[in-house]
C-alpha cells in the first residue's frame, strides 16, 4: 500500500520541480511569457494522478486479490489431491507388481 503513496509524492515533487524549472526558465519578455503554462502543467498531472487512482490503481488491487486468492485455491488443492494421488501412486504399484508376478508364475512350467 505504500507504493502508491511514494508515486504520489515523486509525481508531486516532479509537478513543483517542473514548475520551479518552468519558472526559471521563463522568457524575460512579456510577449513570450505564457502565464497559463503553470496551471496547466498541474492540471495536466493532477488529471494523471487521478486517473491512476480511479483506473489503474483498482486494477492492479483486483488483479492482486486473483492472484491471491488462485495461491489460495491452489494450496487447497494440492492439500486435498496429495493423499488422492498417493493412493492412486501405490495402487498403480501395486497393481504393476501383480502383473509381473503373473507374468512370472505363467512363464514357469
Amino acid at each position: 500500500m505504500r507504493a502508491p503513496l511514494v508515486a504520489a509524492a515523486l509525481l508531486l515533487l516532479c509537478a513543483h520541480l517542473g514548475a520551479c524549472l518552468v519558472r526559471r526558465d521563463a522568457p524575460e519578455t512579456p510577449e513570450e511569457a505564457t502565464p497559463e503554462a503553470t496551471p496547466d502543467f498541474f492540471s495536466r498531472h493532477f488529471q494523471t494522478l487521478s486517473d491512476f487512482f480511479t483506473q489503474e490503481l483498482p486494477q492492479k488491487l483486483q488483479a492482486e486479490q486473483l492472484r491471491s486468492q488462485a495461491e489460495q485455491y491452489l494450496d487447497r488443492a494440492n492439500k486435498q489431491l496429495a493423499p488422492l494421488a498417493q493412493e492412486l501412486k501405490s495402487n498403480v504399484l501395486g497393481l504393476f507388481s501383480s502383473l509381473l508376478d503373473l507374468g512370472k508364475s505363467e512363464g514357469q512350467p
